[in-house]
C-alpha cells in the first residue's frame, strides 16, 4: 500500500515534468534540424541540459521530502504508515516493543531503498527463516510485528 502511495505522488509529479521536458528536448531537435539544413552539417544536440536535469532534480526532491513525511517521521513516531496500519504490522526496536526514534527509521529506509535498487534487498527476507527480517530491519535494528486486533464488544 506505502509503495502504491509513494508511486501516485512520483506520478503526479513527473507526468506534468514529463511534458515540459518532452517540449524543451523536442525544441532542441528541432533547432539542430534547422540549423543543419542551413549549414549542410549535422549538429549535435545534448538532451541532458540544466532544463532537463532541473526537472528531474525536482521530481526526486519532491519523492524524497514525501519518503520523509510519509514514512520515516510516522515510523520514528509510531511504529506505522498507513499501510502498515491497514496491514496491522508496526515496527518496532528489536527486543522491544517501542517505536524506533528519527535515526533508526532514517537508516532503516536508506537501506531499504539501497536494498530495492539492488534488487536482492527484496529478497533478503525470504532468505532469513529464523527472523524474516530485511537487511534495513537489521541495519536500523528494528523488527515488523503484529499489531492486535481490538477486542470486539
Amino acid at each position: 500500500m506505502d509503495a502504491a502511495v509513494t508511486v501516485v505522488v512520483g506520478a503526479a509529479v513527473a507526468v506534468p515534468m514529463a511534458a515540459t521536458v518532452s517540449a524543451h528536448v523536442q525544441q532542441k531537435i528541432d533547432q539542430a534540424q534547422r540549423a543543419a539544413q542551413l549549414t549542410g552539417r549535422q549538429h549535435q544536440v545534448w538532451l541532458l541540459d540544466q532544463v532537463v536535469l532541473g526537472r528531474l532534480g525536482v521530481v526526486v526532491g519532491v519523492l524524497l521530502l514525501f519518503a520523509l513525511l510519509y514514512q520515516v517521521l510516522p515510523i520514528a513516531r509510531t511504529g506505522q504508515t498507513f499501510g502498515k496500519r491497514l496491514a496491522r504490522v508496526r515496527v518496532v526496536v528489536a527486543g522491544g516493543s517501542r517505536p524506533p526514534g528519527f535515526g533508526r527509521s532514517l537508516l532503516r529506509w536508506l537501506v531499504g531503498g539501497l536494498g530495492t535498487v539492488l534488487l536482492l534487498g527484496l529478497v533478503a527476507p525470504l532468505l532469513d527463516r529464523s527472523a524474516r527480517r530485511g537487511w534495513h530491519d537489521r541495519a536500523a535494528r528494528t523488527r515488523v510485528v503484529k499489531v492486535a486486533r481490538p477486542a470486539r464488544r
